[in-house]
């Protein structure tokens, strides 16, 4: 089992908190950005040599649902919102602005200062404009950080056939411009983000080597989290001793047949920070609801245990609590179209 415990995040500025964030919270702004709070989140477990199990978003309701169970950080998958919107696979064919929508109704249906999300910004969407666009965008909708990667663009899921990098020097460049493309806009607007950098070499069948050295230089350029795709767990360990503690990591596990999953304790001994599960949540809601309308085309009926209590899911997507607003002030008058009170 995940434990999934909350706790208060200190409000002690990290080193790379902009100044602005900082005076807001001096002139009465009760919480430091989301991105500032996933530093602290990071560094605490670091300290504690504890490893946050991440699961993976698609839409409002699992944004929410995750927030619910206690879980303090997400990530918003791109297989997960290509599957879920548009029943397309994740091959470079779902937009950034289809991508950023989703993110923008994510952070507006949890409490931002409860989950953290981190939103996949796949390779930023095209060249170095459109990786600031994108830097910006996923900033304004509310995520607390935007992962980047090295794959060409149109990138594929890292689990499907004809994955592709770019050269280590294009690599290099595009995650150099994410991060010049956040530390202007921190100074421009106080607007911030974790950087997450990714490389997809090992899926592209470049050896361990290329995997270190890319994720060195990522950590070198300052990327806040390194992420190599598809290592095994010594892989993985050898990856953690080469950039050092203080530098933080993440793995990506996906369900597969034959494939054993490195717990939330192994992962934190490797030297993890962020355990990703990026499918769990959108493989169960398949699941559940290919078996109600299983029973529905056969004759019969989902079986209690399937379904969500009615009363629950109105509580979940916000009945009870527009029933009490309305209640409270239900003396305001409506108006017509014509603009006059009715």
């Amino acid at each position: 089992p995940h434990p999934t415990p909350t706790h208060t995040l200190t409000h002690n500025r990290p080193p790379s908190l902009p100044l602005r964030s900082v005076l807001l919270m001096d002139q009465g702004h009760p919480h430091p950005t989301p991105a500032a709070r996933l530093r602290t989140l990071l560094d605490d477990a670091r300290e504690a040599s504890r490893c946050e199990v991440m699961p993976a978003c698609h839409d409002a309701l699992s944004a929410r649902l995750i927030e619910r169970a206690g879980f303090r950080v997400a990530f918003m998958s791109g297989f997960a919102v290509s599957a879920s919107g548009l029943a397309l696979p994740d091959a470079g064919l779902i937009s950034y602005g289809e991508q950023l929508s989703v993110g923008q109704n994510i952070c507006a249906a949890i409490d931002t200062r409860r989950l953290l999300v981190i939103g996949d910004g796949d390779t930023g969407f095209g060249g170095s404009g459109n990786v600031r666009r994108t830097i910006e965008g996923y900033a304004k909708a509310g995520f607390a950080g935007v992962s980047i990667e090295d794959q060409v663009y149109p990138k594929r899921c890292a689990y499907s056939g004809g994955v592709a990098v770019v050269p280590r020097e294009e690599a290099v460049a595009r995650v150099r411009c994410a991060i010049a493309a956040r530390d202007e806009m921190r100074r421009r607007s106080g607007l911030d983000l974790v950087l997450v950098a990714r490389t997809d070499c090992r899926r592209a069948e470049e050896d361990l080597d290329e995997v270190l050295w890319r994720c060195r230089a990522f950590a070198a350029l300052g990327a806040d989290v390194v992420y190599a795709e598809g290592l095994a767990p010594d892989e993985l360990r050898r990856l953690c001793v080469s950039l050092g503690p203080t530098v933080h990591t993440m793995l990506a596990q996906v369900e597969r047949p034959g494939v054993t999953l490195i717990s939330q304790t192994e992962a934190a001994a490797l030297g993890c920070r962020l355990s990703l599960f990026g499918l769990t949540v959108l493989s169960a809601a398949v699941s559940a609801m290919t078996r109600a309308l299983e029973a529905m085309a056969s004759g019969g009926h989902p079986s209690t245990g399937v379904l969500c209590d009615f009363g629950e899911l109105k509580a979940l997507v916000g009945f009870d609590a527009l029933d009490a607003w309305e209640e409270e002030h239900q003396a305001c008058p409506a108006v017509g179209q014509d603009g006059a009170a009715e």
